[in-house]
């Protein structure tokens, strides 16, 4: 199970404008890029419940929560404006994948 890749799904809303912290998360993106054991992350915005979070995928799951404590730890959740009633973090390791067929 350690070594198994893990999936963390982080939600949240934000008081700043969606466009504002879009720009934020462009910002950290070479940040992110050299994050430890980070394969890919995918973020997203839901216009209707105002909903903004980041799905990621990580080596295993030590390295997902290191860099969650760090998120936690470092205040980034000030600098998205995360509100932190909505804050929701889900962690699990990943068992199986399936694919489109027109996936790349």
């Amino acid at each position: 199970m350690q070594n198994e890749k893990t999936i963390v799904n982080l939600r949240f809303k934000s008081n700043l404008p969606t466009e504002k912290v879009c720009v934020i998360s462009e910002n950290r993106k070479q940040l992110l890029k050299n994050t430890e054991g980070l394969i890919s992350l995918f973020c997203y915005t839901n216009e209707e419940t105002k909903i903004i979070g980041g799905t990621y995928i990580f080596k295993n799951i030590q390295l997902a929560h290191q860099y969650l404590g760090q998120f936690l730890t470092e205040g980034l959740g000030l600098k998205y404006g995360i509100i932190p009633v909505t804050l929701k973090i889900e962690i699990g390791c990943l068992k199986d994948e399936i694919r489109g067929d027109n996936a790349e």
